[in-house]
């Protein structure tokens, strides 16, 4: 006569969780490479979403705009490029703001990159590095879109995390076209 087995025994158990564990060993790194640069591509389509506004703007309206970050922090901002809009002495091209009412409003926005994305200077290769890169808290002028699409000159934001190499927008300046690479 057979007797019904009730459970399992500590040797069956501790098996099923070494095949387990050894499981998911082999899969952890090839989830860990999908998830991890998805906070920096994220990053990098508000920073060129923010950047098409300002260029679109600026054909719009006939007058500069300016994409400028703070370095070592996530923060960006947008606004016509006028001593108006911008408090530091770098403001280009001194253009009066329209008196006319009909006038659009212009465009200002401060937006900010997903948490412990930081904006860094092209020397410096892991954001956040105050040593290598510049001061936090003052704007750095790196995009002032004209009129006619174009932009001043060729301009390069490096922004990433803590844990690889930065991601970097390169500006063209006959173009406004913009371009990523590590």
């Amino acid at each position: 006569m057979r007797t019904q087995r009730r459970g399992f025994t500590l040797f069956e158990m501790m098996l099923v969780a070494a095949v387990l564990l050894i499981a998911g060993a082999a899969v952890m790194p090839s989830l860990a490479s999908l998830w991890g640069n998805t906070p920096v591509n994220a990053a990098a389509d508000t920073i060129k979403a923010r950047m098409c506004e300002a260029r679109a703007r600026a054909m719009a309206e006939g007058r500069p705009y300016r994409f400028d970050v703070m370095e070592n922090t996530g923060k960006m901002r947008v606004a016509p490029d006028t001593s108006d809009y911008w408090d530091d002495s770098d403001s280009g091209s001194g253009m009066a703001t329209s008196t006319d009412s009909n006038a659009p409003a212009p465009l200002v926005v401060e937006d900010t990159l997903p948490k412990d994305i930081l904006f860094t200077s092209s020397q410096s290769s892991v954001p956040g590095n105050q040593a290598q890169g510049g001061s936090s808290g003052s704007w750095m002028c790196p995009v002032v879109f004209l009129p006619d699409g174009t932009t001043r000159q060729d301009a390069e934001i490096a922004f990433g995390d803590n844990h690889g190499t930065p991601l970097v927008l390169k500006v063209q300046s006959a173009t406004g076209a913009i371009t990523t690479s590590r």
